[in-house]
């Protein structure tokens, strides 16, 4: 854990798992046994060095060797349902010709048992980047090491179960323990009030250097998706909003901004599109069949509004209605309700775009409305 100036920044159960992997490596095949490693974070170069709790030996019944390393996962000045927590990984080592990895999770992981998530249903509840990240971290180190082998990573979280009481998961339909989540691999402490100045800055900074159009985005995963479908704009243009859409567009408006774009993801749209300034999922999750109404308005069949309904994310709603006769319309008309409430916080003064993407970034829709034009441009496809 490290300190930028007054904040302690944390790490995630993904970095955790993936130092406890490494360690695991590094003690079969060499012996030895580190107080800390470094390790990859799941995406860019950014590395991580992460203290390690213990190290135990074992033995399995039919004498092949293996360890258990265990990681107290801490969450910096943000502390969260598993700030504390120990992850383990349990690593033992199959001869193979060449370097493989294979995660699995243990006692303390979820199992994801409806759909709607990004891990399919059946499976742990191991992110893809935390994934990604202990595979990267595992295969790079077989690299370093000059062996081959398939690594076997068992991730166990104590009172897991317990621990996923005071979070999502049960809602989610995600049972037995937490999930292994971080897609940035590191915890920052980032309160609202924080968030909303952080926009206020980015807003003064893109003013200063001229700009009259602003790109938005939940966070890092989708701003990355935004920057390249819109390679002309400035990186300094592209600004993280968070959970605060109407906020961001107030002040967009208050600083002259000639035009605003949004970039989301289904989930965060949804919730602007049904009057939500503020769209933490925690305070204000989607309502479902709200959207199922929705879709019944553009003429989606009965069995599949009440799919919808009965969802367990908004994800899964976007997955039912794929392929589906009305699936353009529906995504049509999310944009415009949206639109609508981007014109509210912007005052109407500010031309508004949004952009909706696909969890693996590609652009499925976009709407735009100009402030100078009294109805909106329906959305087109992509």
């Amino acid at each position: 854990m490290t300190r930028r100036g007054k904040v302690r920044i944390g790490f995630t159960t993904g970095s955790s798992a993936t130092a406890a992997a490494k360690a695991g490596l590094l003690f079969l095949v060499r012996g030895e046994r580190p107080k800390h490693v470094d390790i990859p974070c799941p995406e860019g170069h950014v590395r991580l060095v992460v203290p390690l709790e213990s190290l135990e030996p074992k033995t399995s019944p039919t004498g092949v060797p293996s360890v258990r390393v265990t990681v107290r996962k801490q969450a910096g000045d943000d502390p969260d349902a598993t700030h504390e927590s120990a992850i383990s990984a349990r690593v033992h080592l199959e001869p193979w010709p060449r370097a493989e990895v294979v995660v699995r999770g243990g006692k303390g992981v979820g199992t994801v048992t409806r759909p709607g998530l990004p891990v399919p249903v059946g499976r742990a509840a191991i992110n893809p980047g935390p994934l990604r990240q202990i595979q990267r971290a595992v295969l790079e180190t077989l690299e370093q090491l000059g062996c081959s082998a398939r690594v076997h990573v068992l991730v166990e979280v104590a009172r897991g179960e317990e621990l996923a009481t005071k979070t999502l998961n049960p809602r989610l339909g995600i049972v037995g323990g937490i999930s292994i989540l971080g897609t940035r691999g590191t915890v920052k402490a980032f309160s609202h009030a924080a968030w909303k100045e952080t926009i206020i800055q980015c807003l003064d900074v893109a003013l200063a250097e001229g700009l009259d159009t602003v790109a938005l985005s939940t966070g890092g995963r989708g701003q990355r998706f935004l920057e390249a479908a819109l390679p002309r704009l400035p990186k300094t243009a592209f600004i993280q909003a968070g959970d605060h859409p109407g906020f961001a567009m107030r002040q967009a408006a208050r600083r002259g901004m000639h035009k605003v774009i949004w970039g989301g993801f289904w989930g965060k749209l949804v919730k602007m599109a049904q009057g939500r300034p503020q769209t933490h999922a925690r305070l204000f999750p989607v309502d479902l069949p709200g959207l199922a109404n929705l879709a019944a308005s553009v003429g989606v069949e009965p069995v599949v509004t009440e799919k919808i309904a009965r969802g367990n994310t908004a994800r899964e709603a976007l997955d039912i209605l794929r392929g589906r006769a009305h699936f353009a319309a529906m995504t049509q008309e999310v944009l415009v309700k949206a639109l609508g409430h981007c014109r509210i916080w912007g005052r109407s003064s500010v031309d508004v775009e949004l952009i909706l993407l696909d969890y693996d970034g590609q652009v499925l829709h976009r709407a735009e409305h100009k402030a100078s034009v009294s109805t909106e441009s329906r959305p087109t496809s992509a």
